[in-house]
């Protein structure tokens, strides 16, 4: 027998090989197209997460929104002429309708960020209608978790409800936490001028020395300005 090329060698590997796969394929071609089924089902399902979670998010951004235009809606007796956005005869009203769209896109929509968002504007339309017990336990409840920006937001307001409820010290040991610690939602200026404010009444003469830190510190920046009027307002 003639002696085969290294040529002809490898064209025998390549058909044998081809052979194989083809029997493979045929004795598989039921499970492997049940593969290719799930396969397309699984992007279908991936696909079809992607845009119901899509479609909960837009859900959740409108109903925050409109939520939002509530709790800063007009409150008048009677709207200006050509005035075409939410309005309300009373503070009350108001407050009560947007406690009320809050509370729904916190329940309806729990882990997304408007639902965090929103239980902290509950709170505060809680705080405007005189359920101060029912915010202070809502906004001590985001201020001891969740995300900083969210947090801190929270403590701002739980430190103004202190000092509506006469807890100066709460509320000084509250707005000194916030200056530590500052955030993007509550910076340090922000906390400190609160803070002045706070010491104007209780402790006018560390009020003073803040506000010319605020000054100093801010040189040229809103906080700066708002410290040096005040401080104007007392020289006279």
């Amino acid at each position: 027998m003639a002696r085969l090329t290294r040529q002809e060698l490898k064209k025998d590997e390549f058909a044998e090989r081809l052979a194989v796969l083809q029997e493979w394929f045929l004795q598989n071609q039921k499970s492997i197209g049940k593969t290719a089924v799930i396969a397309v089902v699984a992007v279908a399902v991936l696909i079809g997460g992607y845009v119901l979670v899509r479609n909960r998010q837009n859900r959740a951004a409108a109903a925050f929104t409109n939520a939002l235009s509530t709790f800063h809606a007009l409150v008048a007796e009677t709207p200006p002429a050509g005035y075409t956005g939410p309005h309300f005869k009373t503070n009350a009203e108001k407050y009560q309708q947007a406690l009320k769209e809050f509370s729904d896109v916190a329940s309806r929509y729990s882990w997304m960020p408007q639902g965090k968002f929103a239980r902290y504007y509950a709170a505060l339309c809680e705080r405007e209608l005189g359920k101060t017990q029912e915010a202070e336990r809502g906004l001590k409840d985001l201020a001891s978790g969740g995300k900083p920006e969210l947090a801190s937001l929270a403590k701002m307001a739980l430190a103004g409800l202190y000092e509506q409820s006469g807890r100066n010290d709460e509320a000084e040991k509250t707005y000194r936490e916030l200056a530590a610690k500052p955030t993007s939602t509550v910076p340090k200026a922000t906390a400190e001028l609160a803070l002045a404010d706070l010491l104007r009444r209780t402790k006018p003469d560390q009020a003073k020395q803040l506000y010319e830190q605020i000054q100093k510190d801010y040189a040229g920046m809103t906080a700066a300005d708002e410290a040096s009027k005040i401080l104007e307002a007392q020289a006279q």
